[in-house]
């Protein structure tokens, strides 16, 4: 759209010109001097190719042929005096990423518009990319003393520029020199201490920082950046001493109570962060910033319905609007009420916060059971977030197994692996599944490879010592696994249960016993209960079988190794 208005204007500056040339031209040309006609044809002539320059340029950017268009601009450049045709010029370079032509034509630009400040620094810029560091910082110091009142903002966007552009150790020279042309100017000090807190040198920069405040001690911004750099160096009372005197000084200044009340919400004081945002929403109740870490602060201190309050005004347009949504979802899924939850987090589909409010929305659809829904999301989510794939392909076998659909759920991770093979979660999660459809091959194969990536891997040890252990005779193979799944950790529930099932099953009942009580102990998982009341069935303690087994239904009636018990003893439950 740029180029086309662009475009537009040259094309009517063209017409103009040729009709101003035609304008001179008298009605009877044979009363015309010979070489005043001639003088007037080469005018019109040279008017007629910048036209055609101009057009053959705009074209060519309109195209994408950003070569052509600099070459038809760079011509026009130096055949016209006009600034803005080397302005132009400059522009394309710098986007076709032609540093040296971009440095001609800005040069030329600087040379016809000698007060043009965004000329200066793109010329300093272009200089110091090419190492020419002292005719650069002649440029810098210009644009300094000609910024001004907005030095500030000046130096500003120079760190930007020479942060992105050059490298550590150049920026920081070009600085360090910039320091010493202009010792007595704060706002050179402020900026050296910006970049070298970039750079992570904190203690250079809180050296600039406090040559800033002793040139000029009452300056907030370098107040904030001092407290800034006291509280990367951890030292919390430092920073918040810095802002309440600065304050003490200018108590109206609210980007310094603001900055004082985040410092607060960091250091966990939450009732203080909440006093200063108030104060500042005092003075100005339409401060957006200060609302929204209100209702931070708010959060923090368990008073949610306050907090609702606040973001949900946030929510009607204000710069936060999304942020507010996402968090008002979190407020309404944890008070269950899950269908405002997900009408809130469907409304985040921009900023940093997207995927978490995506993926919370999928949890809220898990919640209302709407399960077919939930796994037409995550399959969205990973095609528009695959970096994320992992996450989402995993959440999916989650809801399929979930609800007892393992064949699905080892299609999905089979197209996980496919995607990204070798990933430990995947094959981990995938033998599981596949013990539960008696693919003990497939289950067998995905642990051994993960165990070939990891032989300390005590999940898969224990898994497949267990399989083994209760699908086959392959005792041996299981005890070797279990018996270093049980060295790595000798105190988990899981491995304890493993290993004493291992025991029952090879015949010592006694030993058994032992480990699956232990296990118990730690967990009363209505596995390991079922294991544990087998074992003590069959070695005559059937008081204590019962007992275990009747407490497992009660607390978990629905757990598929309940049910088998109960199938498998009747008697018992009746």
């Amino acid at each position: 759209m740029l180029i086309h208005i662009v475009f537009l204007r040259l094309v009517g500056l063209g017409l103009l010109l040729l009709l101003g040339a035609c304008a001179t031209v008298p009605p009877d040309d044979a009363r015309v001097d010979e070489r005043i006609g001639a003088a007037i044809s080469e005018e019109a002539s040279q008017r007629a190719e910048t036209l055609y320059l101009l057009l053959a340029g705009e074209l060519a950017g309109q195209k994408g042929q950003y070569d052509v268009a600099l070459e038809s601009y760079l011509k026009l450049m130096h055949d016209s005096s006009d600034a803005r045709l080397a302005e132009r010029a400059t522009q394309i370079a710098l986007y076709a990423k032609q540093p040296d032509k971009a440095l001609e034509a800005a040069t030329l630009w600087l040379e016809r518009a000698p007060d043009n400040m965004a000329a200066r620094k793109i010329v300093a810029m272009l200089l110091l990319k090419n190492g020419r560091y002292d005719e650069a910082l002649g440029h810098l110091g210009q644009v300094l003393q000609g910024a001004g009142g907005d030095a500030e903002s000046a130096l500003v966007d120079l760190v930007r520029m020479i942060s992105q552009d050059l490298s550590k150790e150049d920026a920081a020279r070009v600085m360090a020199q910039l320091v010493e042309r202009f010792p007595l100017r704060a706002e050179v000090h402020y900026a050296y201490a910006l970049l070298a807190m970039e750079l992570g040198d904190v203690a250079l920069a809180r050296t600039e920082v406090d040559k800033a405040l002793r040139l000029h001690p009452d300056w907030a911004r370098a107040r904030v950046l001092q407290a800034q750099l006291a509280a990367r160096a951890g030292d919390w009372a430092a920073a918040k001493g810095i802002l309440e005197q600065a304050l003490r000084v200018d108590p109206g200044n609210s980007h310094l109570r603001l900055v004082l009340a985040e410092q607060l919400v960091r250091e966990g004081n939450h009732k203080a962060a909440e006093q200063q945002f108030r104060r500042i929403l005092r003075k100005e109740p339409e401060h957006e910033d200060a609302a929204f870490g209100l209702s931070m602060a708010l959060l923090q201190s368990h008073q949610e319905d306050a907090a609702r309050k606040v973001l949900t005004r946030l929510t009607e347009g204000s710069r936060w609007s999304t942020q507010a949504a996402y968090y008002l979802g979190l407020i309404e899924s944890r008070h269950k009420h899950y269908e405002e939850a997900l009408d809130w987090f469907e409304q985040v589909n921009s900023g940093s916060l997207t995927m978490d409010a995506q993926v919370n929305a999928v949890t809220s659809l898990i919640a209302l059971g709407r399960d077919a829904d939930a796994l037409e999301k995550l399959g969205q989510l990973r095609k528009r977030f695959p970096e994320e794939a992992l996450r989402f392909f995993l959440m999916e076998a989650e809801v399929l197994t979930r609800d007892n659909d393992y064949a699905n759920a080892f299609e999905v991770l089979t197209e996980a692996l496919q995607a990204m093979p070798g990933r430990p979660e995947l094959l981990y999660t995938r033998a599981l599944v596949a013990e539960h459809l008696d693919r003990l091959d497939v289950m067998e194969q995905d642990l051994t490879e993960l165990l070939t990536l990891d032989p300390n891997d005590a999940n898969a040890l224990n898994a497949l010592g267990y399989t083994l252990a209760d699908k086959s005779n392959r005792y041996s193979e299981a005890l070797s696994l279990l018996t270093r799944a049980l060295a790595l950790r000798p105190e988990e529930a899981a491995v304890l249960d493993s290993y004493g099932w291992l025991q029952y099953r090879m015949g010592n009942h006694e030993s058994a016993i032992d480990y699956l009580r232990r296990a118990y102990q730690r967990n009363q998982d209505a596995e390991i209960a079922a294991h544990l009341g087998e074992v003590l069935w069959v070695s005559g303690k059937r008081s204590e079988a019962k007992a275990v087994w009747r407490k497992a239904a009660r607390l978990a009636p629905g757990n598929e190794y309940i049910k088998r018990v109960m199938e498998a003893f009747k008697e018992v439950f009746e």
